[in-house]
Order: structure tokens, then C-alpha cells, then sequence
């Protein structure tokens, strides 16, 4: 259940480079992939997908992933797994934490309920960053997952 590993195992070399063919990985594909059924749910029952205009998008869909990623998973998660280079099953106890945080800020802008529901795709993140050490594998799923949510679920969400 819970190990100890050397610190230079768990942290990753951050290249933002395409050198580690994330993007030819099966596991890194379903990962950018699975939201794509839930938000096409979500749109055949609501009929809604929420109308942002064009610096909304680009703000919302690319600008904050970009640089949420660049903070959790390319300066904290990194910092965190130096200082507790262990794994709990089989996640790094700096991805845990790192979600932990990255879920408890999402308090500030979201609803309690889908605040901590980040939790889920940022251990997500977090494993696409430790699994092909190149922080441009979770900024491209943040961007897919944030795409789903902000374009279709957005104004579904905001009721709740």
C-alpha cells in the first residue's frame, strides 16, 4: 500500500517537448478522450451548450489550464514529490496532494460539489505528468476536460 522511492524516481523531468510520444500513448489517448461521452450526454439533455464569446473561451479553455498546469504540475507536484518520494497503491503521495490543493482552490470560483470533483481529473493530471514526464501531456488534458465542461456543461452546472 504505501513505499518509499528515491526522489529522482518520482520526479519527473519537465520537458515541454513532444520527445516522450505522449501523444502516441493509448493511455494518454482514452485519458483525452474520456470526457468526450459525458459532455455529449450532457448536451442531449439539456440542449444547452453555453454561448461564451471568443476571450471567455480562449481565457477559460486554453489561458487557465495552461498556467494551472504550469503551477501544480510543473513547479508543485515536482517540489512535493522531492519532499515525499512515496506512492500510496500506485498514486505518488505528490499527486495526491497536489489535487488536494488544486481541488481546494477550485473552491474560490466553483460550487462545493464540482470544486471537489477536480479532484478526480487533476489526479489525472497529475499521473499523465509522473507517466510521460513532460508537463504539456496534462496541459492538453486539462484544456480537453475544461473544453467539455465550459462549452456544454457550464450553464447546466451553474444551477447547482
Amino acid at each position: 500500500m504505501y513505499s518509499k522511492k528515491t526522489a529522482t524516481s518520482r520526479v519527473p523531468a519537465l520537458s515541454t517537448d513532444a520527445q516522450h510520444g505522449f501523444y502516441a500513448d493509448w493511455i494518454f489517448i482514452a485519458l483525452l478522450l474520456i470526457p468526450a461521452p459525458i459532455w455529449t450526454v450532457i448536451f442531449w439533455q439539456t440542449g444547452t451548450i453555453n454561448q461564451l464569446g471568443i476571450t471567455p473561451f480562449v481565457i477559460l479553455i486554453v489561458l487557465y489550464p495552461i498556467v494551472e498546469e504550469l503551477i501544480f504540475r510543473g513547479i508543485l507536484q515536482p517540489w512535493i514529490a522531492q519532499q515525499w518520494p512515496h506512492t500510496v497503491f500506485t498514486l505518488s503521495v505528490a499527486n495526491l496532494i497536489t489535487s488536494c490543493i488544486f481541488a481546494l482552490l477550485h473552491l474560490f470560483t466553483h460550487p462545493i460539489l464540482w470544486a471537489l470533483a477536480t479532484f478526480f481529473p487533476s489526479l489525472i493530471f497529475g499521473y499523465s505528468l509522473e507517466r510521460h514526464k513532460t508537463v504539456l501531456a496534462p496541459i492538453l488534458l486539462h484544456i480537453s476536460y475544461n473544453g467539455g465542461y465550459f462549452l456544454i456543461g457550464a450553464t447546466l452546472f451553474s444551477q447547482y
